[in-house]
């Protein structure tokens, strides 16, 4: 999960650099992309262990 989330992160990022936003803001919102899919990752897995038990 946590793989997925760093590729999410960077591809955001390099993508955003590409497209002409600063450096400084492209890293953040990188950032933000990662934060988001690994909780959006952890909540699917939570909620999955919770359905078979």
């Amino acid at each position: 999960m946590f793989l997925i989330a760093v590729i999410t992160g960077l591809i955001t990022g390099v993508l955003l650099a590409m497209l002409g936003m600063s450096p400084i803001s492209a890293v953040g919102a990188g950032a933000a992309a990662l934060a988001g899919a690994f909780s959006l990752g952890m909540t699917a897995v939570a909620y999955i262990k919770k359905q078979d038990a």
